[in-house]
């Protein structure tokens, strides 16, 4: 299961349960225990998907503070509807970019950190993988059709055929492959210790163009 469906299935199943907890509440009287382990569940899963400085979650953080009464389970759940309805028609996209931007972040501090303690040459091949598997999502983003195991050149030319960056930015990329490739294949005569500084700076700016 892909990680959009796993969280969309999660919260399918706060929101089932906080219309569990609705449908048995009469006459105003709620189960206070429940709707508040509720509010927990459908507070972490909102901070994670839109950001605890989004409206969703404050107004859903807001409500709960005045559980249990009736009203404001209500408004916090129907808060909570939309939470599913919003990630259904259009949240995906974003919520996987900040994921991507996220991923693609830490790997790139491990590689400043290679480089950093002296170990340039690996540096260049975790950095160099940093910047093909962001052309393989730019790739998928724009609907390029790619064979099961593509090649960083085939998507390099691909993306820039179809307007995505300029062939300087083409040639750019093609170059750093080169470095990347012989850090890999331990040709490390083929490059200094400057160009894989230069090649770390030039993919964390070109993904924080393209993920940010």
């Amino acid at each position: 299961m892909k990680v959009d469906e796993k969280i969309l299935k999660r919260i399918a199943e706060i929101l089932e349960l906080g219309e569990n907890i609705n449908s048995r509440s009469h006459d105003g009287n709620i189960d206070t225990a429940a709707s508040f382990q509720w509010a927990s569940s459908a507070l972490n899963m909102t901070g994670r998907v839109f950001g605890t400085d989004s409206h969703y979650f404050t107004s859903i953080e807001e409500n709960a503070k005045d559980f249990p009464l009736y009203h404001c389970f209500k408004v916090a759940l129907g808060v909570f509807r939309a939470v599913k309805e919003d990630y259904e028609n259009g949240a995906i996209f974003k919520l996987r970019q900040i994921v991507e931007a996220e991923v693609f972040d830490d790997f790139l501090e491990q590689s400043e950190s290679l480089f950093s303690a002296g170990f340039y040459q690996p540096a260049a091949v975790v950095a160099g993988s940093v910047l093909e598997d962001g052309l393989r999502k730019m790739c998928a983003r724009e609907e390029i059709e790619l064979s099961k195991k593509p090649k960083l050149d085939s998507m390099n030319s691909a993306l820039a055929k179809k307007g995505v960056y300029n062939l300087l930015t083409q040639k750019r990329i093609t170059a750093l492959a080169d470095i990347r490739n012989n850090a890999a294949h331990g040709k490390w005569d083929q490059f200094t210790q400057d160009d894989v500084d230069d090649l770390i700076q030039w993919i964390r700016k070109f993904m924080e163009r393209n993920y940010v």
